[in-house]
């Protein structure tokens, strides 16, 4: 077979060898042929042959000896595999390379037995063939090979060979032992120095003396090996640091010894059950310290690389080989795994719910960690255990990672919602008992976010320490500006509780000022002042600090005054101080004081009575125009309300429950332009010079006017029929007075007339009355004059016509044409600024 040809499954010698496909299962398999080629294909082999899912489950031996000394043949009728054997007819090589089959029963003493464990033999060509010469290089590789990938290590010796050096492999068994100290010399070094270490790997050497006559006792030849052994170990060049290793740290001995196989069959029978025996007992050849902790497929795997660096002549480093399989194979298996996550992942978080159950979502994530670790862990955990954890914990960083990307949203969501919820919550407190259930509401709902994020961050794996944080502060916050919120609307509802009372109280003392007014007004300030501060008691209620309570109070403190300030201005100005300038002269000018009309009889009682008045008016002007108390003081507020630095520190703070409010800071300058406007005058000043004199000179033109009506109504009312009159007018018609009174008819309306005059009189409805009459006298003039134009207008059709339509002489609708003559006469019938000729006046009165 050419070097460059694949492995096939054929004979090392003449007899072909059946496909993998077809064999039986004592059937062999090469594993390295002899050109030194590797096969791929024993894991194939391997799981055609052994039982499913062996796992760790499995032994490796090995066979180790001279050329044509019976390896095969012992492998064969132990194992009962179907390794080529020599041919008697000629004493040639016949096991090439290496081969590897699967034992399906053992031989013992009592017939064929089953081990637990599925037992792999490894037949490795024989050492000192003719034909290969003085070329030791395969040899020496197998050796290793045979040493680094097995178990048991069969050492294959005929009793003569006992106590040789070169015809027992002792140059090839010092060499192996060279390279064995070298492999896992530095591990057995650390595992002596540290207690905790379980590193306790050895390799155990059957030695098989066969031929054993009997003359010689095996304890003897044993005794014999050992020596030689272990003087061949000391013999080794060993390191410093390696030199307190000793034998047994690396190998155990072990012994049995078979007859001739030709001269005593039925002994060498009885010999090799006898050895099955051992075999099938647990513990007592395949012990757990020599088993590589390697799974069967990643033994497959381990073995290549193994012949790799012993081909390549690289220094052999046989757990790094183990720990670089188990990392292979491991991270073949988080790929797997993973992917089949990532898979389900896409399927159930495709779309992410905003207010989900989270102890559902939870243990979602719970089951398909879980589910993900255990198909890993169904895998991966029969190969190097630091290897298989460290794996597994990259793939648990890998699904923390994926879920992490759904934490993050649900957590989001979560915190805003919460924080949405609590602010609704906490509004619809309005303040009632505020501190107690706004801690109660933070209480729950931090208790509400950490037991749902306790229940989506997978028993701990998400941090949610910096969430919750994050949490409490924006709670805290929220808490703070609806306390300010809080805290303002006390203020302003006091306030404006305040400013409602204050304005019906002043509404009532200056529609009658007095001296005391101010007095009485500036006690009533007070008092509603301190009904303010005695309810809260230094404290509102909201758990609010000792700073931001004393800050309300002086809000409170300079917006009453502020408020008091405006309501001054509010109901005291020039409009309505004139018009209760009025309405006092009138009270005192045209009523008496039993609210009478006063009739004035004449121009000194007139003028007295106007001179009252107008005294009595402005005798409340300096009360309205400023305000000052009894003792001639002013009022003086107890904060300056025209300090610009308070006015926008309270007028801005009563915009801070409306957070970042567009405009505000505009507005602001606004106000302190008013501001300047305000403080030019003081808080008692409310009408100033200028101000007083138009209401002076107003006032003055109105009672003046007054005076001069009254006084007229008086002189017309002296001259417009003396005394004497009356009594002429007696004297000449008394007889038509006789008449009236004789008559019971014009009596009774004399009567009647007479009482209704009387009754209105002491009512004071005449002047009324006279007016109603002179109003229906000027109606009935108005009329009259209508009808006399209409009679006047110069056409004689009309006039005709209308002269007609009087005495009742037309009848309208009989012709057409008197239709349309009563068309054109409605046009000429409407008001036309038309003058009346005194001729034709004339005329018409002598007709």
């Amino acid at each position: 077979m050419s070097s460059g040809e694949p492995l096939s499954e054929t004979s090392s010698s003449s007899s072909s060898f059946v496909p993998v496909d077809q064999v039986h299962l004592q059937d062999a398999i090469q594993v390295i042929d002899e050109n030194k080629h590797f096969n791929k294909d024993i894991l194939g082999y391997i799981n055609k042959t052994c039982p499913p899912n062996i796992g760790h489950n499995y032994h490796i031996v090995a066979v180790f000896g001279s050329q044509s000394t019976g390896k095969s043949t012992l492998l064969n009728r132990l194992f009962n595999t179907n390794f080529d054997v020599m041919n008697e007819q000629s004493r040639q090589q016949t096991t090439k390379g290496i081969w590897l089959a699967q034992s399906p029963v053992l031989s013992t003493s009592h017939g064929h037995g089953a081990s637990k464990s599925s037992i792999l033999v490894m037949d490795v060509e024989g050492t000192d063939g003719r034909e290969r010469g003085e070329d030791q290089d395969f040899e020496r590789k197998a050796a290793l090979f045979a040493l680094s990938t097995s178990e048991v290590l069969i050492l294959n010796i005929w009793e003569t060979q006992v106590g040789l050096y070169q015809g027992a492999n002792m140059g090839l068994l010092k060499t192996v032992f060279e390279v064995n100290l070298t492999l896992f010399g530095k591990s057995k070094l650390e595992s002596k120095n540290n207690l905790q270490s379980k590193s306790s790997h050895k390799v155990l050497l059957l030695v098989v003396i066969r031929d054993h006559v009997g003359n010689t006792p095996v304890e003897n030849l044993a005794s014999t090996i050992t020596i030689d052994l272990k003087k061949m170990w000391d013999s080794l060049l060993k390191p410093t640091e390696l030199k307190e290793l000793a034998f047994e740290d690396f190998f155990d001995l072990d012994f049995h010894a078979l007859n001739h196989k030709i001269l005593q069959p039925k002994e060498f029978t009885a010999g090799v059950g006898r050895l099955g025996d051992r075999l099938v007992v647990e513990n007592d050849i395949f012990k757990p310290e020599y088993h590589h902790n390697i799974p069967i497929d990643g033994w497959t795997l381990y073995a290549e690389k193994c012949w790799e660096q012993i081909e390549t002549n690289k220094d052999l480093d046989l757990p790094t080989q183990q720990i670089l399989v188990a990392q292979f194979k491991c991270d073949e298996v988080v790929d797997t795994v993973f992917k089949e996550f990532s898979n389900k992942f896409k399927e159930l978080f495709a779309v992410i719910e905003e207010s989900p159950d989270y102890e559902n979502v939870g243990a979602l994530f719970s089951d398909l960690k879980s589910e993900v670790l255990e198909d890993y862990d169904q895998v991966a955990a029969k190969y190097n255990q630091s290897v298989y954890l460290q794996k597994r914990q990259k793939l648990d960083d890998l699904v923390n990672t994926k879920l992490k990307e759904v934490f993050d949203v649900h957590a989001k969501n979560l915190l805003q919602h919460s924080l949405t919820k609590y602010k609704k919550d906490l509004v619809a407190l309005k303040g009632k008992d505020f501190a107690a259930r706004s801690k109660s509401l933070s209480d729950e709902a931090l208790e509400l976010v950490m037991l749902n994020l306790s229940h989506i961050s997978l028993s701990g794996a998400f941090a949610t320490e910096i969430l919750l944080h994050q949490f409490a502060s924006d709670i805290k916050a929220i808490t703070s500006q609806q306390q300010f919120i809080e805290l303002n609307n006390i203020v302003s509802k006091a306030v404006k509780k305040l400013s409602q009372s204050l304005s019906k109280l002043m509404q009532l003392q200056l529609n009658d000022p007095t001296e005391k007014t101010w007095d009485n007004i500036l006690y009533n300030f007070h008092q509603l002042q301190k009904e303010f501060t005695s309810k809260h008691n230094g404290d509102f209620g909201l758990n609010t600090t000792e700073a931001e309570n004393e800050n309300a109070f002086a809000k409170f403190k300079f917006q009453s005054w502020d408020a008091f300030y405006q309501l001054i201005h509010k109901l005291i100005t020039k409009e309505k101080v004139l018009q209760q300038l009025q309405t006092r002269f009138d009270d005192k000018f045209r009523y008496d004081v039993n609210g009478l009309p006063k009739l004035y009889q004449n121009s000194r009682e007139l003028e007295e009575s106007f001179a009252v008045a107008k005294e009595h008016a402005l005798g409340v002007l300096p009360i309205l125009t400023i305000a000052k108390l009894s003792d001639d003081s002013e009022i003086i507020p107890d904060v300056d309300i025209f300090t610009k630095l308070l006015r926008v520190k309270y007028s801005a703070s009563n915009r801070v429950g409306n957070y970042n409010e567009e405009g505000g800071e505009e507005e602001e300058d606004e106000d302190e332009d008013e501001d300047d406007d305000v403080a030019l005058n003081g808080f008692a000043d409310i009408i100033d010079e200028v101000e007083k004199a138009e209401i002076m000179a107003k006032f003055r033109k109105e009672i003046d006017a007054k005076f001069m009506e009254t006084k007229r109504s008086i002189v017309q009312h002296v001259t417009q029929i003396p005394y004497y009159i009356y009594i002429i007018i007696l004297l000449l018609g008394w007889n038509e007075f006789m008449a009236v009174v004789r008559n019971p008819f014009t009596f009774s309306l004399a009567i009647i007339l007479g009482a209704s005059l009387y009754i209105l009189y002491t009512m004071n409805l005449l002047k009324p009355a006279l007016t109603v009459t002179q109003r229906l006298v000027d109606e009935v003039i108005a009329v009259g004059k209508e009808k006399l134009r209409e009679v006047l207008i110069d056409d004689h059709h009309i006039q005709a016509h209308n002269l007609d339509k009087m005495t009742g002489k037309v009848k309208v609708g009989i012709h057409e044409e008197n239709a349309k003559e009563d068309e054109d006469a409605t046009d000429f019938l409407k008001p036309k600024p038309t003058q009346v000729d005194v001729t034709s006046l004339n005329v018409v009165e002598e007709e």
